[in-house]
């Protein structure tokens, strides 16, 4: 079984790669529903063998704490690790307010049962086929989710590769230390951020994970270690990544 930060880096690579293959065809802005269905495919991995279709309004048969029926577009499971997936495919791109409605929506699930879902690790995933706001990227590493949209290299796959053994031979030192320690917390699945205290009964928020200007150095550092991981593909591995995001473009040609 793969760790985690693997899982959410291999997810997050191929929705990027399929958000950069569709914005330059004639897909662009690709169908809601087709984006939706298509992101669902990529959620069909062998570490995560519970799924959940598009339209259903509970989390794997749990209903929300507030008793609304909140409608989930992609989710799979397994072995107390769950990614939810929110799927925007507009012309302006995911909005501020789709990130915080996904946030809403899995706290909500979240408090209906924190004695169950504490032991549990669930990570959120804003998955927009166009590209966004920087106030939107701000604001999703602020509330603890992983953001994939095709102008930046999803944060997830930047850490996997900064925090490896071999980075510093090819990529800037000073960098890749600076994105491991603001990366990680970055990347805290909920219940790591809204910690569930059995004994008081009571979900606690940890509202300092990360601060403005530390948010700002960590989307300063997507923007040039993933620049310089890109070239390294382009040095090392030529057409690998292109080869990658032509398959996958197939799951939309074939809706």
């Amino acid at each position: 079984m793969r760790g985690d930060l693997d899982l959410l880096a291999d997810f997050t690579l191929n929705c990027w790669l399929l958000a950069r293959a569709a914005s330059g065809s004639c897909f662009s802005p690709v169908e809601g529903r087709v984006w939706e269905r298509a992101i669902g495919d990529l959620l069909r991995l062998p570490d995560l063998p519970n799924r959940q279709r598009a339209g259903l309004t509970t989390l794997f048969g749990s209903p929300a704490a507030s008793g609304v029926a909140h409608e989930l577009d992609a989710c799979a499971s397994g072995a107390g690790r769950t990614i939810v997936v929110e799927c925007k495919s507009k012309t302006s791109g995911a909005a501020k307010a789709d990130a915080a409605l996904l946030h809403e929506k899995t706290l909500d699930f979240y408090c209906a049962k924190p004695r169950r879902f504490s032991g549990e690790r669930w990570w959120r995933i804003l998955a927009s086929s166009t590209a966004v706001s920087d106030s939107v990227r701000a604001f999703c590493v602020g509330l603890g989710i992983v953001l994939v949209e095709p102008s930046h290299l999803p944060l997830p796959v930047v850490l996997r590769i900064a925090s490896r053994p071999p980075a510093d031979m090819y990529l800037r030192e000073a960098l890749l230390q600076d994105a491991v320690r603001l990366g990680e917390p970055a990347q805290l699945a909920l219940q790591e951020r809204w910690t569930y205290d059995a004994q008081a009964g009571e979900i606690r928020f940890k509202p300092t994970i990360l601060i403005p200007t530390e948010i700002r150095d960590l989307l300063w550092l997507q923007e040039e270690l993933g620049s310089d991981i890109l070239d390294l593909y382009d040095l090392h591995r030529p057409g690998v990544l292109e080869l990658r995001s032509e398959r996958l473009l197939q799951t939309l040609r074939s809706r």
